[in-house]
């Protein structure tokens, strides 16, 4: 583990102004496994919050979606406001870096201003109607660094638990979603990267599929009853959270 973070902490700031073709720098290949006392989890709000880390995570989103993006539609011009909207940023770190992150909102679906949100504009009617008039809360915008793909998250205390730092990243922010009292969470996912079978697996409920950017996305819903966001590691980082 000292190894793994020393490297973390021999990397590079971000010196240079983002542009339409910035990439975030590399931060060092880790193992394939990493142990969860390696890292940290935080909850920001993006429109007050001034951290560092808050700034590199955005360096993280902007690059991963900008890149893919790109890959779909060519030339494409990524503006901040899918990030900056979010109520929450939620972040795992190691060694003071991002290394994955997922945004947070909450929706008063009781609201026709509200259903009536550029988010819903793909989603068919009979599945947007089947959504009760409450509060629910959106999972988005799911990136995790190029460097950290495939890495497994360990807990030393259980070595034989273990979790992809993909699925840990989703599961904690549906956890975090649920601690502001919301009784279901709602989500798009990447199909061509899995995303929805890694919901899945999570106890996510699929209500139906749309294709956004060329690519399928499922709607999938976590209610509070079956979404599984509990597990040896995913507590160990949720007794360390940082909320700010």
């Amino acid at each position: 583990m000292r190894a793994t973070l020393e490297s973390l902490r021999e990397t590079g700031s971000f010196d240079d102004p983002a542009s339409e073709v910035t990439r975030v720098q590399p931060i060092g290949r880790p193992s394939q496994e990493v142990p969860v006392d390696a890292l940290e989890y935080h909850i920001f709000s993006p429109q007050r919050a001034r951290d560092p880390l808050l700034e590199d995570a955005y360096e993280v989103w902007r690059s991963v979606w900008l890149a893919s993006f790109e890959s779909v539609h060519g030339v494409y011009r990524l503006h901040s406001d899918q990030f900056v909207r979010q109520d929450q940023i939620a972040v795992i770190s190691a060694g003071g870096r991002c290394i994955s992150l997922m945004g947070l909102r909450r929706l008063d679906l009781s609201l026709a201003r509200v259903r009536h949100d550029s988010y819903f504009e793909p989603w068919p009617d009979e599945v947007l109607a089947s959504l009760p008039d409450r509060i629910v809360g959106v999972t988005s915008n799911l990136a995790v660094h190029p460097d950290w793909r495939g890495a497994t998250v360990m807990s030393p205390r259980s070595p034989e638990d273990s979790t992809r730092l993909s699925s840990l990243t989703i599961a904690l922010s549906v956890r975090s979603s649920f601690a502001s009292a919301v009784d279901s969470v709602i989500a798009l996912t990447r199909n061509d990267r899995s995303v929805d079978k890694l919901a899945s697996s999570l106890g996510a409920a699929k209500l139906g599929q749309i294709t956004m950017h060329r690519t399928d996305a499922d709607i999938v819903r976590f209610d509070r009853a079956n979404a599984v966001t509990r597990g040896c590691v995913a507590d160990e980082l949720w007794e360390r959270r940082h909320q700010g």
